[in-house]
């Protein structure tokens, strides 16, 4: 390992910063190149940002297209992994293909110097001819200035807050955002509490199966998966809105 005290570092390939899926699968292609590299994760354990999502988080694509490079998603490849069976992939990736992970190693600064970068990582320094970060986004909750003033007894909480319905008071319930987050927790807040969606913009939900295959299968076959285009993905919005699945849930309301 290249991590001496500070001031005395070696020189690594390449420095990854993050710990999670794509963190994980850049180390894949860095050892398959025989690269010098190390991945740091600022907290104690592999996927941490998986492990702080609410109980029932499910993924809305197929297992068969959520595995990384080199090891395929364990289980019924027509069905949709949760929480935990993300967590405990990306453990087994790491584990096998015995990726340099160093836990409990939050990069402090990266600044460039001599064609590379140096990072402080607390008590000792690497250097590195590349960095690439791979800490996600969405990861600090965006909360309006204007919350502080709203009265003490309206519970207010993040999604990366939130676990499970009992958790949250039985009264009327305010999800924001249109996301698949929020559709989530709003339909599993639903069984229990009476739950309004607040979207920014009216959207059309799509729905999981069209005509008998899953989504993804769709727009995996078209091809539609890999463009960009308003006009693509206006076919895929006319094929979902003729098929005969219904969306239910919670009631939908636009913010101005």
């Amino acid at each position: 390992m290249a991590e001496t005290e500070r001031g005395s570092a070696d020189r690594l390939d390449v420095v990854v910063i993050g710990a999670g899926q794509s963190g994980l699968a850049m180390g894949h292609h860095l050892a398959e190149q025989g690269r010098r590299f190390t991945i740091l994760e600022a907290s104690d354990s592999i996927g941490s940002a998986w492990r702080t999502r609410w109980d029932s988080l499910v993924l809305f694509t197929p297992r068969r297209y959520d595995s990384l490079p080199g090891l395929p998603f364990p289980g019924d490849p027509n069905g949709h992994p949760g929480r935990d069976e993300v967590v405990s992939y990306l453990e087994r990736y790491a584990a096998t293909f015995d990726l340099p992970v160093e836990l409990n190693s939050p990069v402090k600064s990266v600044a460039p110097a001599d064609g590379g970068f140096v990072l402080d990582v607390g008590s000792r320094t690497l250097e590195s001819e590349q960095v690439v970060v791979a800490t996600g986004p969405f990861q600090v909750p965006n909360v309006p200035a204007f919350a502080a003033d709203l009265a003490p007894d309206v519970a207010q909480m993040p999604s990366t807050g939130y676990r499970r319905p009992s958790e949250v008071p039985l009264s009327t319930a305010l999800v924001v955002g249109g996301g698949n987050t929020g559709f989530q927790i709003a339909e599993e807040l639903s069984a229990t509490h009476t739950v309004y969606l607040a979207v920014g913009s009216r959207q059309t939900p799509l729905p999981q199966r069209v005509l008998g295959r899953d989504l993804f299968w769709w727009l995996t076959k078209t091809g539609l998966i890999t463009r960009r285009s308003t006009r693509a993905w206006d076919v895929v919005h006319n094929i979902a809105t003729r098929s005969s699945a219904r969306v239910r849930g919670p009631r939908s309301v636009m913010a101005s």
